[in-house]
């Protein structure tokens, strides 16, 4: 399964124009409503959140001991395995799960935002 959470302004802000970003939210509706996809979002009104300092990927594979992380900066990215530090990105991944809406209200708010850019 992939989850994602994003950040309300990512879906307002301009990027390539306006039927750029149109297309780019259609495909974000298409993808949300497969099963094994899940896009939650963090709205403006949240205000500053601990997703602001930066993206990041927990990846939790069967077979393998403990999850490990990818950490991107503004110039660069960094694995990270340290079980600390990968434990340190699930609470912040649990924090802003719990500042997302849910997956329907996710799923209204992306519709709302994607009339806007048509």
């Amino acid at each position: 399964m992939l989850w994602v959470i994003l950040d309300e302004g990512v879906l307002r802000r301009p990027v390539g124009g306006s039927e750029v970003m149109a297309k780019q939210l259609r495909l974000l509706h298409e993808a949300v409503c497969r099963p094994t996809i899940r896009i939650e979002i963090i709205p403006v009104s949240i205000g500053a959140h601990d997703g602001l300092t930066g993206a990041f990927t927990i990846a939790d594979l069967p077979g393998q001991p403990g999850a490990a992380a990818y950490r991107e900066g503004a110039r660069q990215g960094q694995v990270v395995t340290g079980r600390e530090e990968v434990t340190d990105l699930m609470t912040c991944w649990d924090t802003l799960r719990s500042e997302a809406l849910s997956r329907s209200d996710s799923l209204s708010l992306l519709e709302e935002v994607a009339k806007s850019w048509t």
